[in-house]
């Protein structure tokens, strides 16, 4: 049940846990802050009206119980209606309960947070726990405002304004010292849990509580069973003497009955056995509404038992065969596994991971596996595998060993689509315990029947051949070729050189402006996204080099920008890039090619490219970029000048510069 809390949030004290009682003397603890701001303005306000929590007030809810748990950093709280006094039935539970997150040393009070009492109802509105010496907690709701018009006897006038009626209620501690309260547990499926004197097996019942009651736990040290208090509000016959009423008849007193509870007895009958088991241990498990709420682990010699609560994982397999039986950490003891959940982008799916423990002889819950995705153990090399994915055009993967039964990440992949046929590959491996990061492209072949050669010639016969739909991780390149680590549509594995045509479409298109000595063409794909750049030689027009570091290239321009960037007396040239974040202010982008007349290829500089708005003064053989930053009502030009001396760029003069920014 989703609770109507507001955002308002705060951070207060944590309670004391034990017995609180209704504060019906309508004390009010908040402040004129806390009231002033829901008024929208003074003038608006009229008049301000504080009545007693509607549903408190209705339902005679005279106690609350709150039980603390710091371990699990949570707060519960579980009304007890007067059900003496109460004249009105209330349908349901005579139980309301609430839940909250403990941050640090405070009580954080969240928005739409999901009640962990099921079964019971819940109060809605916020809530506010003391932050002074005082224990108690409030909720109160949102004002409801009415619009009203009252008129001045002496001067005939009208005053209009608005009415602001708050519903609150306050709820005071009522110890001396807190009580063990550690959480609270509502009977949702069986009709009786018996209350026992003792936690033995042949233990005497003292009581029950039934289903829908909510019973208090004092004690959660045993693998089995529960210490509980059952809390029940009854009728006080008894008379006592007070200055103000004289002789005076009590009305309700709360009857704590303390005992002891089988966890087994809070799941849902009956338990399901499961094929799967170890020389030492078997399993079973409790499920509702198709899904897993509780596992039972019996020690086959023993017949001790383990029963693990708060389960709430999905049924996607026989019922008999939910929990899998594989030694997890490599310790040469099984332990215990079930799915969790699937998860979103398609296979990422979960699994509940409890390892076990020689010393205690529990099945202890492990976060860290239990987070990861589409976990693969494998037993022989003793590793552990997980898988993500984050659509079709992102995915990757982490390695994982036991060190000191310690989970330790040794390699990691992620691969993620770039614009066109190329995609990310970046990767890292703990090597002498020193973590190395890889970075690479990888493409998949587009034809049939492709050379594998040894080395980067084409005139000599091809090792292998390799089909469409292999993938190649691309770990070196020249002008025509790629060197590359594939993996065959059959799964083999080969390495080799590859002709860089075979992994681009055939699309081309010429752009409109050239060098002396060379064309250029724009590879595209189906998308008009641009890919490639093939440049051709005017002399013989035969092809030397495929350019394919283009990511950000506009595709609806098809024009070439030659020019000598550097300044060595050899025509380079640019494109222009697609918007990026900080075009909207005026910072314009192009990519630039340098051609290096030694290795006769170009070469894209990223120190250029990622320069906004260059200018080139050839003749002192300088260039400058502007950087504009707009802030408030003023634009902020930050400008660089260069030196170019060989292959690198010094700055000879920076300044800024400031102007009215004139909206449009």
């Amino acid at each position: 049940m989703l609770l109507s809390i507001s955002t308002f949030q705060l951070k207060s004290q944590i309670p004391q846990p034990g017995i609180y009682q209704f504060n019906n003397q309508q004390q009010n603890y908040f402040g004129g802050i806390h009231y002033a701001r829901f008024f929208n303005a003074i003038d608006d306000f009229l008049s301000m009206q504080i009545v007693p929590y509607k549903e408190v007030a209705d339902f005679h809810l005279k106690y609350a119980i709150v039980a603390v748990d710091k371990t699990n950093k949570q707060v519960k709280i579980a009304f007890l209606r007067d059900t003496v006094n109460a004249k009105t039935k209330m349908p349901g539970s005579p139980y309301f309960s609430q839940e909250f997150l403990i941050n640090k040393d405070s009580v954080y009070v969240t928005s739409n947070y999901e009640s962990a009492l099921a079964g019971s109802g819940s109060l809605p509105g916020s809530w506010f726990f003391s932050k002074s010496g005082y224990d108690y907690f409030g909720i109160y709701k949102p004002p409801l405002v009415k619009t009203q018009s009252i008129k001045d006897t002496l001067s005939g006038n009208y005053k209009n304004g608005s009415n602001y009626q708050f519903e609150q209620a306050f709820f005071l501690w009522r110890g001396k010292m807190p009580k063990p309260y550690l959480d609270l547990r509502t009977n949702d499926h069986n009709d009786k849990v018996f209350i026992y004197d003792q936690p033995k097996p042949k233990a005497a019942v003292k009581d029950y509580f039934r289903k829908g009651e909510t019973i208090v736990i004092t004690s959660n040290d045993s693998q089995e069973w529960y210490g509980v208090d059952r809390i029940e509000v009854r009728k006080d016959n008894q008379k006592y003497y007070t200055m103000d009423y004289g002789m005076k008849e009590g009305t309700t007193f709360l009857q704590t009955t303390s005992g002891w509870i089988k966890k087994e007895d809070l799941a849902v009958s009956p338990w399901i056995k499961q094929k799967q088991q170890t020389k030492l241990y078997r399993f079973e498990i409790s499920v509702e509404d198709e899904y897993l709420k509780a596992i039972k682990i019996i020690n086959k010699k023993t017949g001790r038992q383990q029963v693990i609560l708060d389960i709430w994982a999905e049924l996607k397999s026989n019922p008999v065969n939910v929990i899998q039986v594989v030694d997890c950490n490599f310790d040469g003891y099984p332990d215990m596994t079930f799915l969790m959940q699937t998860g979103g982008a398609g296979p990422n799916y979960t699994d509940n991971f409890y390892l076990y423990n020689p010393i205690t002889g529990n099945f202890d819950y492990n976060d860290e596996l239990s987070q990861l995705s589409q976990i693969q153990i494998n037993t022989k090399t003793k590793t552990i595998r997980s898988d993500w994915r984050d659509g079709a055009a992102h995915h990757g993967g982490e390695k994982y060993v036991f060190i000191n039964q310690q989970l330790t990440k040794i390699a990691d992949w992620d691969q993620q689509a770039l614009t066109g046929y190329f995609a990310q590959e970046s990767s890292g491996e703990l090597v002498n315990g020193r973590w190395v990061e890889h970075n690479f492209k990888g493409a998949e072949v587009l034809f049939n029947a492709v050379p594998v050669y040894k080395n980067p010639d084409e005139l000599k016969a091809p090792v292998d051949t390799v089909s469409k739909g292999s993938y190649a991780l691309i770990k070196d390149e020249n002008a025509l070729f790629f060197y590359t680590e594939i993996t065959t549509t059959a799964n083999q594995f080969i390495k080799g050189w590859v002709k860089k045509e075979n992994f681009l479409p055939q699309t081309k298109s010429r752009y409109t402006e050239s060098t002396p000595l060379y064309d250029f063409e724009l590879i595209k794909d189906n998308e008009s996204n641009p890919v490639a750049i093939k440049i051709n030689t005017k002399a013989s027009g035969k092809t030397m080099q495929y350019l394919t570091e283009v990511d950000g290239v506009d595709s609806t321009n098809n024009t070439l920008y030659p020019d000598d960037y550097n300044f060595d007396g050899y025509p380079d040239f640019s494109l222009r890039t697609s918007s990026r974040d900080d075009a909207e202010a005026g910072n314009l982008y192009e990519n630039y090619y340098l051609y290096d007349h030694a290795a006769s290829l170009f070469k894209i500089d990223t120190t250029l490219s990622n320069l906004p708005n260059l200018e080139f003064d050839s003749k002192n053989k300088t260039f400058s970029t502007t950087r504009f930053t707009k802030k408030d009502s003023q634009i902020q030009k930050h400008i660089k000048i260069y030196k170019t001396q060989g292959d690198k760029y010094i700055i000879i003069n920076e300044t800024n510069k400031y102007e009215e920014h004139k909206k449009e």
